[in-house]
């Protein structure tokens, strides 16, 4: 304040101490602070008035310390914070106490923000101006639709240090509920009086670290999973599913290459009685070694009929013989007045890798069967083997199976927590 020209009136300073232990403190929000929580006593002071109230008074020693200390400053988001003030919270919940830790950040210009810590996480939260609209078990802000993840009516303040922009004590109770979108959440604490929200997002420790620097007390390593926490197999599931298009794609291609040059031409064909069959049959597909194929066809009606092949050749070189059985068995009926039916009047079997040349087929009906009618039995050259087109399409799938399976395996450990498990 000036007083004469060249002048300056001094004002004589206001030493701040705590009622309770005496030891000087100092402000960091000013007039913004309404309690403030001893760092040296933990006692809890009013400093809303012209002189400080004592609220709580502790007794005997104090030694609870936030992951940061008081005064630890640090930039998120290109904005320098200070931490000004930390309360442990907690909720009982089906017989089991879930704690967490809150750092209150103040920046003159940007107000307040909150640095939660739970089980090894960290969530980076931001007071709403508003409100999000609510429905059954949603929420949505700005365009984002949250889910209802747990409302506890008893969420307490269990321990508290530094300045706050509002009244709070040890024992104070609010109903906080929580919605998530991961890696985002919205958040509401209500007391009975004023009820405010917040949105969050998830922040990896690496994050933190590099804002704020070394712990003052190390967190726990990672416990659970939290309720915004990103699920780590969703962009692996994007990945395998664009992987999966490419693949699914060559796969399209190579399987008509393949099918097209296949002849899959009929070599010889018969019908077959309970006698059998001992026919000379010349192979000569281009490819000079291919699949042979047999296929078998009978009317069957509640009854079976089994087939032994056996392919003898080439006769002019040293001879190998091929053995391949066809069964085919269809039976039906009614049962319970529903009708039922399994198995198929045809059947087919394969010869893989059959070089060209004379061959002798042999073929005898089992005299155990109990059809003895008539079997066209065709047997076809350079067969595609439509099993390995199958199989390897299956293939494609094994591993964005895999992993939408581990992706749903998370979302389970998730919502077990949460007021919806089960």
């Amino acid at each position: 304040m000036a007083g004469d020209e060249g002048e300056v009136a001094r004002v004589p300073g206001v030493e701040l101490r705590c009622p309770n232990c005496g030891a000087p403190t100092a402000l960091r929000a000013f007039q913004t602070t309404r309690t403030l929580a001893c760092e040296h006593c933990g006692s809890v002071i009013d400093t809303s008035g012209e002189r400080w109230q004592l609220v709580q008074q502790v007794e005997g020693a104090y030694n609870t310390f936030p992951r940061y200390k008081l005064g630890t400053r640090g930039k998120v988001e290109g904005i320098t914070w200070e931490v000004i003030g930390w309360c442990e919270r907690s909720v009982h919940a089906y017989g089991k106490r879930y704690a967490w830790e809150e750092h209150l950040l103040y920046n003159p210009y940007e107000g307040f923000r909150y640095l939660n810590h739970q089980d090894g996480h960290f969530v980076w939260i931001t007071p709403l101006p508003g409100a999000p609209s609510l429905g059954p078990n949603r929420a949505a802000y700005e365009g984002q639709t949250y889910k209802h993840f747990s409302t506890a009516a008893q969420a307490k303040v269990d321990q508290v240090l530094g300045e706050f922009p509002w009244q709070v004590k040890r024992g104070d109770t609010v109903r906080a509920t929580d919605y998530v979108d991961p890696p985002s959440m919205l958040s509401s604490e209500e007391d009975g009086e004023e009820k405010t929200w917040s949105r969050g997002r998830y922040m990896p420790r690496e994050e933190v670290v590099a804002a704020f620097g070394k712990f003052t007390r190390e967190p726990q390593r990672l416990q659970g999973i939290y309720p915004c926490q990103p699920n780590p197999f969703t962009p692996l599931l994007r990945w395998s599913a664009t992987v999966l298009a490419a693949t699914a794609g060559l796969w399209l291609l190579l399987t008509m290459l393949y099918l097209g040059r296949c002849e899959n031409r009929v070599a010889w064909n018969a019908v077959i009685g309970p006698e059998g069959v001992t026919q000379e049959i010349v192979l000569d597909a281009r490819k000079g070694v291919s699949n042979v194929e047999l296929d078998a066809r009978a009317g069957v009606d509640n009854s079976w009929t089994f087939l032994e092949c056996m392919l003898v050749g080439p006769l002019d070189v040293a001879e190998q013989a091929r053995f391949a059985g066809l069964e085919i068995s269809y039976y039906h009926g009614v049962s319970g007045g529903e009708s039922w039916s399994e198995g198929s009047r045809s059947s087919s079997t394969m010869l893989p890798m059959v070089p060209n040349g004379r061959y002798l087929l042999q073929v005898s009906m089992d005299p155990g069967s109990l059809y003895k009618g008539p079997v066209d039995l065709e047997l076809r050259q350079d067969a595609p083997a439509y099993r390995y087109v199958c199989c390897s399409f299956f293939l494609l799938f094994f591993v964005p199976l895999i992993v939408v399976i581990r992706r749903q395996t998370f979302e389970g450990k998730r919502w077990s927590e949460s007021d919806h498990a089960g």
